[in-house]
């Protein structure tokens, strides 16, 4: 396919100077896009132009939002990847690609590939487009356990095998899902990671989280512009209490270095 249009998200509320490095996002969704930007500048201490090559801000491109539009994107990118970080002026960096662990957690067709799984229709279909209703999966998957390492582990070697290389790559898997940093920075709890669906069970569960006005269940991206400070602010406490995020930092910092 030809290389997707990227969207520059530099001049919604960024500052324009200073600029270290151009790097390309490809995410489940537009909030997440929100916490790894702000979260990359405090990283790297420096105002980074970014990308959003996927998902398309009005949700509704050819891959959709989601994982699946994520592995999409890697599956029908792979190829041109290079050419595709070169084709954006200026050339991107690095590219990041972020994949929420509860994928591992709770979608039996991330686990089609797994050593461990006996199917018959195994190497036949799309695993993305697999009937799940009769699947013969069972999860925990054995090959990768039910641990922040196992998910980790488990969505970084699926995304590393739809592209042909890494190069230029960091590859980021927030356990449970991205709000687990947002909660860790407001609630520090014990075993943050361990917590199932923070958004339903904790961010949105009520109509007001710590002042600010949830509304609804739905991800809006103005409430995610309101967490981002609060979750930098806060992010050596995120990372005291989350592996993904200390995971995350380290190849960012590896990048930067």
């Amino acid at each position: 396919p030809a290389p997707v249009p990227a969207v520059d998200q530099r001049q919604a509320g960024r500052c324009p100077h200073a600029v270290m490095k151009n790097i390309g996002i490809v995410c489940e969704g537009p909030t997440d896009f929100i916490i790894l930007q702000a979260v990359i500048d405090a990283i790297t201490r420096e105002s980074n132009g970014f990308y959003l090559l996927q998902p398309e801000p009005d949700l509704t491109g050819q891959y959709g939002n989601g994982w699946k539009g994520v592995l999409k994107w890697c599956m029908d990118h792979a190829a041109i990847k290079k050419q595709l970080m070169d084709s954006i002026q200026p050339a991107l960096d690095l590219l990041v690609i972020q994949m929420d662990g509860d994928v591992s957690r709770k979608d039996k067709p991330s686990h089609c590939g797994c050593d461990s799984t006996v199917c018959p229709h195994k190497g036949d279909y799309n695993p993305l487009s697999c009937n799940t209703t009769d699947c013969p999966i069972t999860l925990p998957c054995i090959n990768h356990g039910a641990s922040v390492t196992g998910y980790m582990d488990h969505l970084k070697g699926l995304i590393s095998s739809k592209l042909l290389d890494t190069d230029a790559t960091c590859i980021v898997i927030p356990c449970d899902s991205l709000e687990t940093w947002v909660v860790a920075a407001y609630d520090s709890p014990a075993n943050t990671e361990s917590i199932e669906d923070p958004w339903h069970n904790i961010i949105a569960k009520r109509k007001y989280y710590h002042d600010i006005r949830v509304r609804s269940t739905q991800k809006r991206a103005s409430l995610f512009r309101e967490f981002a400070p609060v979750v930098c602010q806060n992010w050596q406490q995120v990372t005291r209490l989350c592996q993904s995020a200390r995971d995350f930092e380290q190849s960012i910092r590896a990048f930067v270095q």
